[in-house]
């Protein structure tokens, strides 16, 4: 309720609490009881019940309720100069909408290009809305923070976008709580937050940390919490963390793919009452291929990560050719390869304890039979375009 004034005694009405003064301290009273009260609004931020919608829709799509990682695809939407490629393109990345959300079965997808370009798959995702499978949350990736406010106000048109990613310090990558509180005095993120809530929207932050940097328990909850104070004061839905990358040289690169994997993803120690502030995404940006997106999810995994942010990086050649027909079919087959449930750690054989080993001479026997050519020449098999040495046939 407002104050309310006498004119012999000035009676404060406060949220908590009723306090009476004499008039002699009037007016310390009223310059108290304004200030109280600035504050109070300074130390909550009310989010619009578009913007509450927004934070429900992510929640549930970054956190698992078996406790299993979240997978959420990077598309980067290519900008054709071509007249006739751009007016194709709405029909192309509606396709690729619906793979995303029927094949792919992706948890969230996050999108970087124009918010035109954009359109047409917030509309088959807010489409589906009531089917089954239901929309996947879209997150826009703002690359450039000047655009920020032409881009909200194109995005208010936009259906099925829940949230914008923001990169923190334009990228910079921080290797300690004092180093992103020392970033953070002079930023204008705090007011970039305001303004995506106030359009509907979640503010997504995304933290390059530096590669080989080690974050305990403790420096996680200090970070997030000065994360929250960066952002107004309130916990955002969610926060991505990217392991800045390394220029490596050529004796590097030589190195053993453990070493690189190791380096793949961030390492924090995330304690639980954090992670039931925010979920905790981390960004995997290592090539297809030998099973290393499998061992980098793996590892998020076993570090308490509530979702794997899959970067556009790993589809190979996705920026010599981005065709959108191929991304679909790569992101269809790689996320129901980490989505499988069989071990790709070790495997079974099984064997009769005789004196031959019957399901190897099963195989042979067949093999010989195939051989021999009488059961007619094979039709199918392997594409021998493949290149098995390049990890082709050693999974994703």
């Amino acid at each position: 309720r407002a104050p309310c004034f006498a004119l012999s005694t000035v009676q404060i009405t406060l949220p908590t609490n009723t306090m009476v003064v004499s008039s002699h301290s009037g007016v310390a009273a009223i310059s108290l009881a304004l200030l109280l009260l600035q504050n109070v609004n300074a130390l909550s931020i009310t989010e619009s019940s578009r913007a509450q919608t927004a934070r429900s829709r992510l929640s549930e799509a970054f956190r698992s309720p078996s406790k299993k990682l979240t997978l959420h695809p990077e598309i980067v939407l290519p900008e054709p100069s071509d007249p006739t490629a751009l007016l194709l393109r709405a029909s192309e990345v509606t396709k690729l909408s619906q793979v995303l959300r029927t094949r792919a079965k992706a948890n969230a997808v996050f999108v970087e290009g124009t918010v035109d370009a954009l359109a047409p798959m917030g509309k088959e995702q807010e489409d589906a809305r009531g089917n089954f499978p239901g929309p996947v949350p879209i997150v826009y990736s703002l690359t450039d923070s000047a655009n920020l406010s032409s881009s909200l106000e194109e995005l208010q048109t936009v259906d099925g976008v829940e949230g914008v990613m923001l990169s923190f310090f334009g990228g910079k990558e921080i290797d300690s709580v004092d180093a992103y509180l020392e970033e953070a005095k002079d930023s204008a993120i705090t007011d970039m937050c305001s303004a995506i809530w106030d359009a509907g929207l979640q503010p997504i932050p995304e933290l390059v940390l530096s590669p080989g940097s080690e974050w305990s328990e403790e420096d996680v909850e200090r970070l997030v919490d000065a994360v929250k104070d960066t952002c107004g004061g309130l916990d955002p839905v969610s926060i991505v963390f990217t392991n800045g990358e390394t220029a490596d040289s050529e004796e590097e690169e030589e190195s053993s793919e453990e070493e690189e994997e190791e380096d793949s993803t961030p390492a924090l120690s995330i304690p639980a009452s954090v992670s039931k502030r925010t979920a905790f995404i981390g960004s995997i940006r290592t090539n297809a291929g030998g099973g290393r997106m499998n061992l980098a999810t793996s590892q998020l995994s076993t570090d308490k990560f509530n979702g794997a942010f899959l970067r556009a990086d790993c589809v190979p050649g996705y920026r010599l050719n981005p065709d959108l027909n191929v991304v679909g079919g790569f992101w269809s087959a790689a996320m129901g390869d980490l989505k499988s449930l069989k071990s790709k750690n070790f495997s079974f054989r099984s064997k009769v304890k005789l004196e031959k080993d019957v399901p190897m001479e099963w195989y042979n026997y067949q093999k010989d039979i195939m051989d021999s050519g009488a059961l007619g020449k094979p039709s199918g098999g392997p594409d021998p375009t493949l290149n098995s040495e390049g990890g082709d046939y050693k999974g994703f």
